[in-house]
């Protein structure tokens, strides 16, 4: 996090009582992926499986695709750091404001990248090209059909599409079975957001064999750990149960954004996910930031740091509605 992306919660000094900051799931882990980590604490004692292979085969049960088509990362980051590590030197653009870490990336394997708009995509050429799908910090997303077009459109582009988030929305089809049909295909996702536990840190890239091969031989062995690969196991063998009913909470934001709305002095901005900006037009959100944690012990996104982004703006995932409630006095006491 090269330039100060994420929860920022370990920076804090003092207690925080509601977390607005992570885009993570807010009621947390369940219960039983809980157990099933504690069940094997013991494990730690071993060295886990060198590229953590055994998952393989449950995701591509989920997903109906072959098992060599996946590969499993030390969080969505690793994944961007190998893809930007075989593109090294090469072209690339990034559909901004977005997540930081595609930028970091591409830096450090020294990528010639450049940040685009979504309207500029059909007029950039480029080998690499990185969109957040739901994006983040805005919400907005692109269809599966709008995808392949554009696939199909520029075939001497490599498209990550990063769907980190896709399980917070109800409106999107992933693009994954189309690895199958577009070799210039490349699928990132991550399960901790949705199962509430980033500090696992385990994500995957699904992609055609060959891509898989390749990025195969760059991977560091045991990036992986042994209670991370537990709980995919787990989370993979029940994943319709331990899944949160993304409607429900969209509901929930529903609600939440109506009465923000109602606050003179911002701008509640649209999304087609849980999280979303907030435009502050009269005053600056670090200042907002220091307010909440100071008087209220509430965290927010400070999103002034995201690329590509103009004005003063704040992110906001839905907590629960006690905690909502409070954000929402304690904004108003403030304007």
């Amino acid at each position: 996090m090269l330039n100060g992306h994420g929860d920022d919660l370990h920076l804090i000094e003092g207690e925080i009582k509601h977390n607005f900051s992570s885009n993570v799931y807010y009621k947390g882990c369940p219960e039983s992926l809980l157990d099933e980590i504690s069940k094997n604490i013991k494990e730690i004692q071993s060295y886990p499986s060198p590229i953590a292979n055994e998952l393989n085969d449950l995701a591509a049960k989920k997903f109906q695709l072959h098992s060599n088509q996946f590969l499993f990362t030390n969080g969505a980051t690793e994944a961007f750091y190998l893809i930007a590590q075989l593109f090294s030197a090469k072209k690339a653009a990034i559909v901004a404001p977005t997540f930081a870490e595609y930028e970091d990336a591409c830096s450090i394997f020294k990528l010639d990248y450049q940040l685009i708009s979504r309207a500029a995509i059909k007029d950039t050429n480029v080998d690499l090209l990185f969109i957040c799908n739901p994006n983040n910090p805005t919400g907005t997303s692109f269809s599966k059909k709008e995808l392949e077009l554009l696939f199909k459109q520029k075939p001497a582009t490599t498209f990550v599409i990063d769907e980190a988030y896709i399980e917070f929305t109800d409106n999107l089809e992933s693009v994954s079975s189309l690895t199958t049909k577009h070799a210039n295909l490349i699928v990132v996702r991550s399960l901790t957001k949705t199962f509430t536990i980033p500090g696992l840190r385990l994500g995957y890239i699904i992609s055609n064999p060959s891509n898989i091969s390749t990025l195969l031989a760059l991977k560091m062995p045991w990036s992986v750990n042994t209670l991370a690969i537990k709980a995919g196991e787990f989370i993979f063998n029940n994943y319709k149960t331990l899944q949160f009913n993304a409607s429900e909470l969209l509901e929930e934001t529903t609600v939440f954004k109506k009465e923000l709305k109602r606050i003179k002095g911002i701008k509640v901005c649209e999304s087609n996910t849980s999280y979303f900006l907030v435009e502050l037009l009269n005053r600056p959100a670090k200042e907002l930031k220091e307010y909440l944690i100071e008087k209220h012990q509430i965290l927010i996104r400070d999103a002034t740091n995201f690329n590509n982004l103009e004005g003063e703006h704040i992110r906001l995932s839905t907590q629960n509605k006690a905690a909502n409630q409070l954000l929402i006095q304690a904004l108003k006491e403030w304007i």
